[in-house]
């Protein structure tokens, strides 16, 4: 396909969870890496001369910062948005598909069409065309049923929510009660955006202090993407002069007091006593 242009659908870019969750940075990457796959042969795949570049020289290819590449390809790579052949070789599922379906509509045409399609009934007499058959009673739709069925939009929200699940899976950090998050998933899919709750999920995987994980299922329920945490101060402010940060030091504070008011006045071992219980943090009944 030696072609100057090639088909391109903003909402199946848009729409595809795979690539939604990788950074801006990540994506313009692949834009690139689409236009050099577009020119390459075979069709779709990452090649340049018939070899596979590296990353210093798919940064000059690209225009990025060479230190960046390997973590960009890596987070492409992770979200499953290209593919490689036992080779190693980068490639596009969908760039590959429409080569194949480009070339088997060549073929189709040098033999005079869809092999498929009849020419006797491309060209029969509209003239003598037969009565129209009885219409036939229609059968209650059923129940259950069949994949094959299931309307195209149905299957294709299907696979798109599957999709964003596998992304969300990945990336959450406590991974129990997968059952359960899948169903909490879809239903948290008709209130926010793909886009929304992984940009949720993202600020809490990178979170610093110590809570502990919640149940994958319990933050879609809660709807925890849209948690917005007061930031943990990394140093507490010390108490002020002359007040006892906690309970031990405020018994040792006031033992203290007591001894040296039981030294002034002379009295007997019961102050002392009062001071051993004071500092273990006891009551003497």
């Amino acid at each position: 396909m030696n072609q100057p242009w090639f088909k391109f659908y903003p909402t199946d870019w848009r729409s595809d969870p795979r690539l939604r969750m990788c950074s801006m940075a990540a994506r313009g990457l692949w834009v690139e890496m689409i236009a050099l796959m577009h020119e390459a042969t075979p069709y779709g795949h990452l090649l340049v001369a018939g070899h596979s570049p590296t990353d210093a020289q798919l940064a000059v290819l690209a225009g990025a910062p060479p230190d960046q590449i390997p973590d960009l390809i890596g987070e492409l790579e992770t979200a499953g948005v290209f593919s490689r052949t036992k080779e190693g070789v980068v490639y596009s599922r969908k760039m590959t598909r429409m080569a194949k379906k480009s070339a088997t509509a060549r073929r189709n045409g040098k033999s005079g069409g869809n092999p498929s399609l009849s020419k006797e009934s491309a060209f029969s007499a509209l003239d003598n065309q037969e009565d129209k058959p009885p219409d036939k009673p229609q059968k209650p739709e059923a129940r259950n049923q069949k994949p094959e069925d299931i309307p195209d939009g149905i299957s294709k929200n299907a696979r798109a929510s599957d999709a964003g699940f596998d992304a969300f899976w990945a990336i959450y950090p406590h991974k129990v009660g997968k059952r359960d998050a899948r169903s909490a998933f879809g239903r948290a899919m008709k209130r926010v955006p793909l886009d929304d709750l992984m940009a949720g999920l993202r600020r809490y995987v990178a979170k610093t202090d110590d809570r502990p994980w919640c149940n994958p299922a319990t933050w879609l329920n809660q709807d925890r993407w849209d948690d917005q945490p007061a930031p943990v101060p990394r140093n507490r402010a010390p108490p002020p002069s002359g007040r006892p940060a906690n309970a031990a030091e405020a018994a040792a504070m006031i033992a203290s007091q007591m001894r040296e008011r039981g030294d002034e006045a002379g009295n007997d071992g019961r102050i002392g006593r009062d001071v051993e219980f004071l500092s273990a943090g006891k009551v003497e009944p």
